[in-house]
């Protein structure tokens, strides 16, 4: 529990948790963690909003929100990341238009840029608007807010995955990383990071262990550099997804289902 509050700490948007007296609670897909936000109204509302309007495009969809941020400034201005999760085939311009329609009936809403990937039978799409809410309702809902790994900060969404493993090797460290993941099989991952200075290998594998809980390491000093190799079998590349959008794309021809 502590190292989960850790994340949530780091978090830029932590101040929506703590206006929710109620206990958290967790989920655990092969997507990766989440935290069920309930005590948040302005979330709940325009998660009401995104889940209606795909609701018209797809019978069975799953959506999760990756980032939600409050401006600190401007009242009522936020920013949301967001992906849905379907068998049914929606097209990217149609979401986009549709969210358009349904959010600008609420504010001043900026561009709605959506991102469609494709793997394994499932279609993945992911938008990032900006909103300046003029009028909202109080809504309760049980929404899926991405927990990343530690390390890793829903503001870089999307990673590639060079920046995203350089960025778990460089919070675990005082240096600075070149990261490289490759797959070895469809199930085994090698993890190759060239470091200019001492690295914390238990945190590492903590930050990694949202993949994965099978680690092989090796690690080689010298006076200019630390290079370290970490296996890791059974890796969950479906939790990459959310963390990389369409890059997942680079490892997709070395990865099946």
């Amino acid at each position: 529990m502590g190292n989960i509050l850790l994340r949530l700490k780091i978090l830029p948007f932590f101040g929506i948790f703590k206006r929710n007296k109620e206990k958290e609670h967790y989920a655990y897909d092969e997507l990766g963690e989440w935290i069920i936000i309930s005590g948040n109204s302005k979330l709940g509302f325009l998660y009401s909003i995104i889940s209606k309007t795909v609701s018209k495009l797809a019978k069975y969809y799953d959506l999760y929100i990756l980032q939600f941020l409050e401006d600190s400034e401007i009242r009522n201005f936020y920013t949301i990341k967001a992906m849905v999760s379907t068998r049914s085939p929606i097209k990217d311009s149609l979401l986009s238009s549709k969210l358009s329609q349904s959010l600008s009936k609420h504010g001043t809403l900026g561009q709605i840029d959506v991102v469609k990937l494709r793997y394994c039978g499932m279609n993945y799409l992911f938008f990032k608007f900006n909103i300046l809410l003029k009028k909202s309702k109080n809504v309760k809902e049980d929404v899926k807010v991405l927990l990343p790994p530690l390390g890793v900060s829903a503001s870089g969404i999307p990673y590639s995955t060079k920046d995203l493993f350089k960025s778990i090797f460089e919070y675990n460290s005082n240096a600075v990383c070149q990261s490289i993941l490759e797959f070895k099989d469809d199930n085994t991952a090698r993890i190759l990071a060239n470091c200019s200075d001492y690295v914390d290998l238990e945190g590492i594998k903590y930050s990694l262990s949202y993949f994965s809980k099978d680690f092989k390491t090796s690690v080689r000093s010298s006076i200019r550099s630390v290079e370290v190799e970490i296996e890791a079998k059974d890796f969950n590349k479906h939790a990459l997804i959310p963390l990389l959008w369409n890059n997942f794309l680079d490892i997709y021809s070395s990865s099946s289902c």
